[in-house]
């Protein structure tokens, strides 16, 4: 599949002209025709359009999953120029949250497109004409992806309006929200008919590395579990991963996830590609120049997504993973002519996990950069395996694999390959992270959580832990109170857990949606 990418994107493209993607539909709405998906080709055509959805270059999934994901808890600041660049972002953070906040509506819009092109596949591979094992390995790819979109919806707006397959604008105006229930045994039956459908990720070929697999199957089944606290059955499926299909294993450095040469590696359940075969296509990606440091030639970015000071005292002084969470001034990459400058960044940091270096950038346009977004990595699911196997009282298993992180972690080089000078280098001993052997459910509980903060820094998935633990507005009451800040300070625990429905999309179904309580 990813070989062919410039081609399908191109060909994507102009299916959306010819066959009407209408702006005056809802964003949740129908935007191909029945008439197109005829044969195999077509389907994959299709899907790819679906998989694309997630990475459309203006309007990137991955930038708004870091910024709601982060920085709206006490991992990341908005960062930027000034407090109104990117105003809707700092709204969020401080919960003033109006409903027609550019950041959410612009959440809700991405996924209902990948939902909607996820229908069409859906729908029409089981009748097209081609290789029939080839047809529903896409219609079983497509309910992962649409599994993904529920859940991304289900968990920040609550119960959406579940389209499940392709209809026409009118009939979308119709829908009402589902209540969330629904929308998770939506996301269930999806999920569990891909896991049992779909091959494991080697069992693609290289054109078709990126694809989803049965594991990123059972992984979000295992999440939308965690999520409603269910840990019998996240255990289950967390389980079948780690212990009976073996698809993934950590790579010996922690440093290594973020490197070209591991790119989708055997570390890695679920990455966008970005990857660029032929640089007159846009295929890349634009999220790290958001990111980096505003004052520094080759890299000039905006300077988003800024590390807390309350995530770097989280980490033990001499943790290794400091030096692949915070860049810092002086740090310079190998071939850079200047150091790096974060005399703009409020905590003096930048988002290492996505800067990309000057030299893996050589000849690309900055705002079209080869660079995979890591969505899901291994090291998530077994520290999600830990967490259920303890609030299931099995506290001694949990503890192998939350240690297991921590092995890597203290086994991780504490200076980058990738910096020929480094301003802070962790001073590691052999008393560095030593295992847990707290067995108590509480303080095991306590240790796994503050593992996942440290090893899952600035991945995105902060908002997503504090909310399904029950704890985003202690969090960030306390957090307010600690710095002497609005930052958390406004969170009201009957709103803030959920985000406001869209007014646009309130509006047009004329007001068939209803308003989440408190907005």
């Amino acid at each position: 599949m990813m070989k062919n990418l410039g081609l399908i994107v191109t060909f994507v493209t102009l299916l959306c002209v010819n066959y009407s993607c209408s702006l005056d539909e809802p964003s949740y709405g129908k935007t191909t025709t029945e008439n197109f998906y005829k044969k195999e080709s077509d389907i994959d055509y299709a899907l790819t359009g679906a998989y694309l959805q997630l990475r459309n270059t203006w309007n990137e999934y991955a930038l708004n999953f870091y910024l709601l994901g982060d920085c709206t808890t006490d991992d990341a600041l908005k960062g930027g120029g000034d407090d109104g660049d990117r105003r809707e972002v700092l709204d969020l953070s401080n919960f003033i949250v109006y409903t027609t906040n550019a950041e959410v509506a612009r959440r809700w819009t991405i996924l209902y497109e990948l939902i909607n092109r996820c229908n069409d596949v859906i729908q029409y591979a089981p009748d097209a004409i081609g290789d029939a094992d080839r047809l529903t390995r896409y219609a079983n790819e497509a309910k992962a992806l649409r599994a993904f979109g529920y859940y991304s919806l289900v968990t920040t707006f609550g119960g959406v309006p579940l389209i499940t397959k392709p209809m026409t604008p009118a009939e979308i105006l119709k829908v009402p929200r589902a209540d969330i229930a629904a929308v998770y045994q939506l996301i269930e039956t999806d999920l569990m008919d891909a896991a049992s459908n779909l091959p494991a990720k080697s069992q693609y070929s290289e054109k078709d590395a990126y694809r989803v697999t049965r594991g990123f199957a059972k992984v979000m089944l295992a999440k939308s579990y965690m999520f409603r606290s269910d840990f019998e059955n996240a255990e289950k499926w967390l389980k079948e991963v780690v212990e009976v299909d073996k698809d993934y294993e950590l790579l010996p450095d922690y440093g290594l996830n973020w490197t070209p040469a591991y790119e989708n590696s055997r570390e890695s359940v679920f990455e966008i590609a970005a990857k660029l075969y032929d640089k007159n296509i846009a295929t890349g990606t634009n999220v790290p120049h958001f990111f980096t440091s505003r004052n520094v030639s080759g890299y000039q970015g905006y300077g988003f997504h800024v590390p807390t000071q309350d995530l770097y005292t989280a980490f033990d002084a001499d943790d290794p993973r400091i030096t692949y969470v915070f860049t810092r001034t002086g740090d310079r990459y190998a071939g850079d002519t200047e150091d790096q400058d974060n005399s703009q960044s409020v905590t003096g940091y930048h988002d290492y996990k996505m800067t990309v270096p000057r030299v893996e950038k050589e000849g690309y346009d900055v705002w079209m950069i080869p660079y995979n977004i890591r969505m899901i990595r291994y090291a998530d699911v077994l520290l999600l395996y830990a967490e259920a196997l303890n609030e299931n009282g099995k506290a001694s298993n949990a503890l192998v694999y939350v240690n297991k992180i921590r092995e890597r972690a203290r086994n991780t080089n504490p200076v980058d390959p990738r910096r020929s000078k480094q301003a802070y280098i962790p001073p590691t001993t052999n008393n560095t992270l030593p295992d847990i052997t707290a067995t108590g459910q509480m303080e095991l509980r306590q240790a796994i959580w503050h593992e996942r903060r440290c090893e899952l820094a600035m991945e995105g998935w902060r908002r997503d832990d504090l909310m399904r633990q029950k704890r985003f507005g202690e969090t960030m009451r306390a957090y307010a109170d600690k710095y002497n800040t609005t930052k958390g300070a406004n969170f009201t625990d009957s709103r803030d857990y959920l985000l406001p429905i869209p007014q646009d999309e309130i509006d047009k179904s004329n007001n068939v949606l209803t308003q989440n309580e408190g907005y």
